[in-house]
């Protein structure tokens, strides 16, 4: 063959040639490789589906992450890992294996276990023994501070009849078949103390770090919204610190265990030490185990004119400067 235009030939070449090679890198990132070893890998909450392929390198499991990225691009499976270990098998293909770090498939002997904020220590347990950790019985038994003071000394304060109530932290935890009881309580106190101790959050003077969760526990119970929980912090220590009482209606439904449904005059009137519309100042410990946001109100409240609140139906807190007007607030809000 006569080349007769040499030039064009070579830049017709050269594009041939890069073609070629991209098809080539197409095919080797489009390739459903197989994993190299078998193992348990381990995916961190909020992990990238980069940052899971470059740790399955380094891990052995594969030789490159680009085919891993291109997978997971594929199936847009990117957005949708959930956390969790997961067991895989050597010669398992990549995109199982990311269909099954979609699907949530962990190890049979490993789950997750949530706590959502403002749960109470029996619901707490009541869900734990749902889930086959224990009887609701041991986790109760478990839950005592006696057990704890000595690890951690901001649970010191606590008289002897007190549980945990209060301090087991609410969140998502990874949890194994074979726990007790008594290691899921572990976990939960250790996340409080990571979070909340260490954060400083129980420094607030001049309240006890028991007297700061006594309050959060309070207000998680009591406000409906987040943005509003620090001024209704304001409130209820302004209540505390003038002796007006705190009139809390959540303190009276954790008195007589009574999470829904109207209260009457004959539960408002309750001689419970818990109930607040009859006793003036905190009760005697928390209401519930609250979440961050409720623990930095109680430790940042905001101050206001405002002396009284409600929580309407629709969530939004409606606070009010005098009585009448917050009697007023009752019959537009509640009635």
């Amino acid at each position: 063959m006569q080349i007769t235009n040499p030039r064009r030939f070579i830049s017709l070449l050269l594009v041939v040639m890069a073609a070629a090679a991209a098809i080539g890198v197409w095919r080797y990132a489009a390739a459903d490789v197989a994993l190299q070893k078998s193992g348990d890998v381990e995916v961190a909450a909020g992990a990238s589906a980069s940052t899971i392929g470059e740790n399955l390198v380094a891990d052995g499991y594969i030789e490159r992450s680009i085919p891993w990225r291109y997978h997971a691009w594929r199936q847009d499976a990117a957005p949708r890992i959930q956390a969790g270990t997961y067991h895989v098998e050597r010669g398992e293909r990549i995109s199982q294996v990311l269909q099954r770090f979609v699907d949530g498939d962990t190890s049979p002997n490993e789950f997750t276990l949530t706590f959502p904020e403002g749960f109470t220590l029996e619901q707490m347990a009541e869900r734990t023994a749902a889930r086959g950790i224990g009887t609701k019985e041991e986790f109760v038994a478990a839950a005592r501070p006696a057990a704890y003071k000595d690890q951690y000394p901001f649970l010191a304060e606590l008289a002897a009849d007190r549980t945990l109530e209060g301090y087991l932290f609410p969140d998502t935890y990874q949890v194994f078949a074979d726990d007790t009881s008594a290691n899921v309580v572990a976990r939960m106190l250790a996340t409080f103390n990571r979070k909340v101790v260490q954060g400083g959050l129980l420094e607030a003077a001049p309240r006890t770090p028991d007297q700061l969760v006594i309050m959060a526990s309070i207000v998680e119970r009591e406000v409906i919204s987040d943005d509003d929980m620090e001024l209704v912090s304001g409130v209820l220590w302004k209540r505390n610190d003038e002796g007006a009482g705190l009139d809390a209606d959540a303190t009276v439904r954790y008195a007589l265990g009574k999470q829904t449904g109207p209260l009457t005059v004959q539960d408002l009137a309750s001689e419970s030490p818990y109930n607040t519309r009859r006793w003036k100042g905190l009760p005697p410990g928390p209401i519930s185990n609250p979440g961050l946001r409720a623990l930095t109100a109680a430790a940042n409240p905001e101050e206001s004119a405002f002396y009284y609140y409600l929580s309407a139906p629709s969530g939004e807190t409606i606070f009010s400067k005098t009585n009448d007007e917050h009697n007023a607030n009752k019959v537009k809000y509640l009635q």
